[in-house]
This record gives structure tokens, C-alpha cells and sequence, in this order.
């Protein structure tokens, strides 16, 4: 799991959710846009992000493996003020910018 800066977006490598620099310190964060977060926030949303796609469908699956990975999806959720569950379907269902284009639209 890596997070990184590119210029002012926060990018990760297992997944296209994003965060965005708006002010200092402050980010749009693609699976909670309507809000600015901190960096540690940000940081916290794109790793639950990687953790949901990374797991995918196993995610729903039963067993011990599974219920350590609830475990640390809830720990970075409650950083964003959100549970488990709303934090992962927010991943599976948002929308984030893919081309220069897009994010240039987004970033407004």
C-alpha cells in the first residue's frame, strides 16, 4: 500500500480514489467530496480505498481473515467520522477524476 503526492492530488497504487490539495493542508478526498479533510484524513480515506480494492468481493466473505480486515477499514473510517460499512460502500460507489480533464473539472 503506497500513498504519495503528485503535485497537489494524493494518489495511491492499488486504487483510482484520490485526494486533492484545496488549501493548505486541506483536501477534497474523492470518496468524501463534500467535505475538506486534513491530510491525515485523506490519507486515511485512499488507504481504506486500497484496502476495498485490493479485497474486493473477499471482503463479504466470512471468516477470521475478514473480520481483521472490518477491524482496520473501521479504525481509518472513524478518522473520516464514518462506520465500516458506509466508509466501503462509499469507495465501491463514488466517482473519482481519471484524465487531466476531469480532475481539472473536479478541482474546482
Amino acid at each position: 500500500m503506497t500513498i504519495h503526492r503528485d503535485g497537489q492530488w494524493l494518489v495511491a497504487t492499488r486504487t483510482e480514489h484520490v485526494a486533492c490539495e484545496r488549501e493548505q493542508g486541506m483536501y477534497r478526498l474523492s470518496l468524501l467530496p463534500q467535505q475538506l479533510v486534513t491530510a491525515s484524513q485523506a490519507v486515511a480515506g485512499l488507504a481504506i480505498a486500497e484496502i476495498v480494492d485490493q479485497w474486493g468481493p473477499l471482503l463479504w466473505e466470512t471468516n477470521p481473515n475478514t473480520a481483521m480486515v472490518w477491524s482496520l477499514i473501521g479504525m481509518h473510517a472513524r478518522t473520516l467520522g464514518l462506520d465500516a460499512l458506509d466508509a466501503v460502500i462509499r469507495v465501491q460507489q463514488s466517482e473519482w477524476p481519471m484524465t487531466a480533464a476531469e480532475r481539472a473539472e473536479w478541482n474546482r
